[in-house]
């Protein structure tokens, strides 16, 4: 399989763009480069544990985009596995779980990265003796029309 580097990713998506934009007028439509440090995100505190957004803000050729860390307590999980217009990266930095993934369940550790594409069923639950902790980039390409739900009667979530 190959694999897009998020610099590949860009150039993709600017040229796929169908509307006029900052994207093809080449002015940058991005916020201010920055390093964000933990200690500087306002945590959204849950039942299930904590997620810092690290970053919100549109990007020069994504939008909507979200960039953060999820802090999952043992045995939970954020919600049910999900599904959506927008591709998601989720990457397991600490701790173990089960990922799920169009309905097939895998355990989840370390190291490990799940690629979820538009409209695919996903998500992650912490084991029930470990917390686990996960960085996840959610995006869709500015001024690209989104990936036709192939089947608009299927839930948002799976219990």
């Amino acid at each position: 399989m190959k694999r897009l580097t998020f610099g590949a990713l860009a150039l993709l998506l600017a040229g796929c763009s169908t509307a006029p934009s900052d994207v093809t007028t080449g002015s940058n439509g991005a916020g201010p480069s920055a390093i964000v440090s933990e200690r500087a995100v306002s945590a959204d505190v849950a039942d299930w544990g904590a997620f810092y957004p690290y970053f919100t803000d549109d990007t020069h050729v994504l939008s909507p985009v979200l960039v953060g860390v999820a802090k999952i307590d043992a045995g939970q999980q954020i919600h049910h596995p999900h599904r959506h217009a927008d591709e998601e990266y989720l990457m397991v930095t600490k701790g173990r779980g089960t990922w799920s993934l169009n309905g097939e369940d895998r355990p989840a550790v370390e190291g490990d990265i799940l690629f979820a594409r538009a409209w695919d069923y996903h998500g992650i639950r912490a084991a029930d003796d470990s917390p686990l902790e996960f960085v996840v980039f959610k995006y869709s390409g500015r001024h690209i029309e989104a990936p036709t739900d192939p089947d608009p009667s299927l839930p948002e979530e799976r219990p």
